[in-house]
């Protein structure tokens, strides 16, 4: 009470912003300017999710809270070795970091797909957090890679996964892996490719992988989640374009009355 009453005179004193900046410079024991040791006292990190480096500059992101079921992601920004900002649930700097260490560097601009990286990251930009939170866990993580559908590569190719000494731990619960065809370049739009890409990821929310079985309604589960997410347009593309059409034996047909 004594603190909040002290809070409320600097406000009108000084300025209406004074008590709300002094908040936001400390989270969790953290504080703008602190050294990257102390840092790392409370944020180790053996224990972040992503990470992401640039000359003097890291971007390091945590479950939130760090111990416990996680609800969220705080990612923090050190500059030359100090703190200089934070953000919770900064999404598209998740994303970027979770890319740079499991994305193939085939699906970037650099390696000729970038329509297949655009569609990876607006997937997992939409999904609900709940989800995203799922399928970017370092210790059981999806892995994106490409499956060449022409050239000799269509008959053998190696895709590698590289970690640094900087990078926390991984792979503890296993991961999955998403193969993607090459073919996917022939596709105008990012849209038909992220109906695929959010499919698979359901089948992954959906613990799919591991029943060794599969059947059509898995399939249709799959395809009520992708929906349910708002992927609709996206289901219809894919299903236009990379579909199963009508005889063939492995077709599985939509459940009309749901």
């Amino acid at each position: 009470m004594r603190a909040a009453a002290v809070c409320y005179l600097l406000l009108i004193i000084l300025t209406p912003t004074f008590c709300f900046a002094a908040a936001v410079e400390r989270f969790h024991g953290v504080s703008i300017g602190m050294s990257q040791r102390l840092f790392e006292r409370i944020y180790p990190k053996k224990q972040a999710r992503t990470y992401r480096g640039d000359g003097t500059d890291e971007w390091i992101t945590f479950n939130e809270p760090l111990k416990g079921a996680s609800a969220g992601m705080v990612t923090f920004h050190l500059h030359q070795g100090k703190v200089t900002a934070w953000r919770v649930n900064d999404r598209p700097e998740v994303i970027e970091e979770y890319m740079g260490e499991f994305c193939s560097p085939s699906f970037s601009s650099q390696g000729g797909m970038p329509r297949m990286y655009a569609a990876i990251s607006d997937v997992l930009l939409r999904i609900p957090l709940e989800a995203f939170l799922k399928v970017t866990d370092r210790r059981h993580p999806v892995l994106f890679t490409e499956v060449y559908d022409a050239g000799t590569a269509r008959f053998a190719n190696t895709a590698e996964i590289i970690s640094s000494e900087d990078d926390a731990p991984a792979f503890q619960g296993g991961m999955a892996i998403i193969k993607l065809s090459t073919a996917f370049n022939e596709a105008a739009t990012p849209a038909p490719i992220e109906g695929v890409i959010a499919h698979e990821l359901a089948h992954r929310v959906l613990e799919h992988v591991r029943i060794v079985h599969k059947t059509c309604d898995l399939e249709r589960q799959a395809n009520a989640l992708v929906k349910q997410w708002g992927f609709v347009d996206e289901y219809k593309q894919a299903s236009l374009m990379f579909g199963h059409r009508e005889g063939d034996a492995a077709s599985c047909k939509e459940d009309k009355s749901k």
